[in-house]
């Protein structure tokens, strides 16, 4: 083999490892912007679940302040905008739950990458 098909070898050794190279960059900076998406929906979310904090607490002081607020707490929640929004409470707890979850399956997708028999020999 001469000098010239040796550097006509390595530069195609080169050019695939450059290629495998920028599939992984690729993959891993799709999964990180598919991270950050799920990350800024999970401030939304808890943004939301504060909201419903507040009202739940905006409405248990105004009844308090009306005099209207029941003895018994089972008469408290069975107010209707109070049960509306402790049932969409726990909806947005287990979408943030899930959201994590999905964060998490992202990020192990690249922590377990084994590596390609092919790559060792390129």
């Amino acid at each position: 083999m001469t000098i010239w098909e040796k550097a006509v070898l390595n530069m195609q050794r080169g050019a695939q490892r450059l290629s495998i190279a920028a599939v992984l960059f690729a993959d891993r900076v799709r999964a990180e912007i598919a991270i950050v998406r799920l990350r800024i929906r999970i401030s939304e979310v808890q943004t939301r679940i504060d909201e419903l904090h507040q009202s739940i607490g905006r409405k248990v002081v105004n009844l308090a302040m009306g005099d209207a607020l029941p003895k018994m707490s089972e008469q408290l929640i069975q107010n209707e905008e109070i049960s509306d929004a402790m049932q969409e409470l726990i909806d947005r707890k287990q979408e943030l739950e899930e959201l994590n979850a999905k964060i998490k399956s992202e990020q192990n997708l690249f922590k377990f990458a084994p590596k390609r028999k092919g790559d060792a020999s390129v």
